[in-house]
């Protein structure tokens, strides 16, 4: 039975599925596209973690969450009647706010979906493009678009498989999963009885979209209430961080670099290199 083909739409905030009516001159084409991407997206792939914000995944590993609600109408689309799903609006294609092209098959009762993630440079209709026709090319007005060049995730079992985290933001609303520091909690963080901010406003302004989010790692962790200011002070001494203690707290530079290299061996993401003895920076902190 072929597969059919659907898009992700996104309406007053909510995903919606329509169908991406095919030509039987492409549907087979379509289908290899998505069959070659899904054992690429696959390949060498030994271990699923389960996704905590913490780090990427290496070549060999998918991360994965449990579906979230906004992503629910994937399975429940290829699950369904493919008859039912509206058709895409092919006259006002561009208007459509696509997040996504997707596929899949239901096989022993287990939905396999395949998602790719789409943005409006895949549009070609709203630039100047060339079709070829013959030995020429000729202007492009009807509505056209491309395909990604690999998928974005893979939902299973219950499970969002991925390996980006920005491509998969870009379709589902991760916000309970993995978010930024709102500026009342930067300024609760700020407040915390281990620091000693002396400019709650410059602080706040010091804190880029990385320090918020390692904020709210770090608060999420507990790790000033676990430890003093003077154990961490030390702690971070021999990775060329300098910290002053001041009445047992912290004290938080002012210097939005200084603010951002606490934050990050706060959240253990700055190092002293076992074998080199360098200070290093890493984004991930997978337990061993």
């Amino acid at each position: 039975m072929p597969q059919n083909l659907f898009a992700a739409c996104k309406e007053d905030g909510v995903l919606i599925a329509k169908r991406v009516r095919l030509d039987a001159t492409v549907q087979q084409d379509v289908e290899d596209l998505f069959e070659r991407q899904e054992a690429d997206f696959r390949e060498d792939v030994t271990e699923e973690i389960e996704f905590d914000g913490s780090w990427k995944p290496d070549a060999e590993e998918f991360l994965t969450i449990d579906v979230p609600q906004d992503a629910e109408v994937f399975e429940q689309t290829i699950r369904g009647n493919a008859t039912a799903v509206p058709d895409l609006d092919t006259d006002h294609f561009p208007d459509e706010n696509i997040k996504a092209l997707f596929t899949g098959r239901v096989a022993n009762r287990s939905a396999v979906v395949l998602v790719q993630r789409f943005t409006s440079q895949q549009v070609l209709s709203k630039k100047f493009s060339l079709l070829q026709r013959g030995n020429a090319f000729r202007e492009l007005t009807d509505n056209a678009f491309t395909f990604d060049s690999k998928l974005t995730c893979i939902i299973e079992g219950g499970k969002v498989k991925f390996k980006s985290l920005f491509n998969l933001c870009s379709i589902i609303d991760m916000t309970d999963l993995y978010r930024e520091a709102t500026a009342q909690e930067v300024r609760t963080f700020g407040a915390h009885q281990r620091l000693h901010v002396a400019d709650m406003e410059n602080f706040l302004s010091n804190t880029s979209q990385t320090c918020r989010r390692l904020i709210q790692a770090v608060s999420g962790a507990g790790t000033l209430d676990a430890h003093t200011a003077e154990q961490i002070r030390r702690a971070a001494a021999p990775t060329g961080l300098a910290l002053t203690v001041e009445r047992h707290r912290i004290v938080m530079p002012t210097n939005k670099a200084e603010v951002k290299k606490l934050l990050q061996f706060l959240n253990e993401s700055r190092y002293l290199g076992p074998l080199s003895q360098r200070p290093l920076v890493t984004n991930s902190q997978r337990p061993a």
